[in-house]
């Protein structure tokens, strides 16, 4: 699988007709050409609310190109202030295809960390063995963990997860103790492999907030 990271600021009062467009027409054009419409949110905190941000999967890079006509409309360019596109792929276990509708959150933490490239597998564990399963324990849902094609040094990775609003996430930052009916393996096996998973960050890590939309072709 390839990924597709689509960053589009559409004009201040585009916003809802940039998403009528993306649920009746660009999202059924992407799921005819194979591909997965995995979030489209737009921004909260740390992004302005006429950004869109799509996260799109596809089975390989011809079946991207076979998408990237529905990008093209001439209904569609109107609309658009600016955009950049790039291709990521996965390095954990997650996204697995379209988020079920009980993973599904209203709003997503976009994060980024800047790690060096040897450091990937252990950060990759960290994360699957250690600070998801505490996240999931509090309802928070991964949606996925990915890097950009291309090799740099520092490496780039960008998370993404649900919440069910600002306060949830707010919530998971910096936790007071214990919350209830979180196992004590769960706890501090959770804190342990966080606390190791931010040494080996290069760069400070930064979170955007983006309200999630739902997609009606899913």
């Amino acid at each position: 699988m390839i990924y597709e990271e689509r960053y589009t600021i559409v004009g201040l009062r585009d916003v809802r007709n940039y998403l009528d467009l993306c649920r009746q027409s660009i999202v059924p054009a992407i799921r005819a050409a194979g591909g997965q419409a995995l979030c489209l949110v737009t921004g909260m905190v740390g992004d302005p609310g006429n950004a869109v941000l799509m996260m799109t999967g596809y089975e390989d890079a011809a079946a991207w190109q076979d998408a990237q006509e529905c990008f093209l409309s001439a209904e569609r360019n109107p609309l658009i202030d600016t955009e950049y596109v790039r291709l990521l792929r996965q390095i954990a276990y997650l996204p697995r295809g379209i988020p079920e509708p009980q993973d599904r959150r209203a709003t997503y933490g976009y994060r980024r960390f800047f790690i060096d490239p040897a450091s990937l597998d252990r950060f990759v564990e960290c994360s699957e063995q250690g600070v998801w399963p505490l996240y999931h324990a509090v309802d928070s849902r991964v949606l996925g963990l990915w890097t950009p094609l291309e090799s740099t040094f520092p490496m780039e990775i960008i998370l993404m997860t649900g919440y069910h609003g600002p306060g949830h996430w707010e919530e998971t930052r910096f936790f007071a103790g214990r919350p209830p009916g979180i196992s004590d393996e769960i706890w501090e096996r959770g804190r342990s492999l966080t606390a190791e998973r931010s040494s080996l960050l290069i760069r400070s890590s930064w979170v955007r907030i983006l309200r999630a939309h739902d997609i009606d072709a899913w």
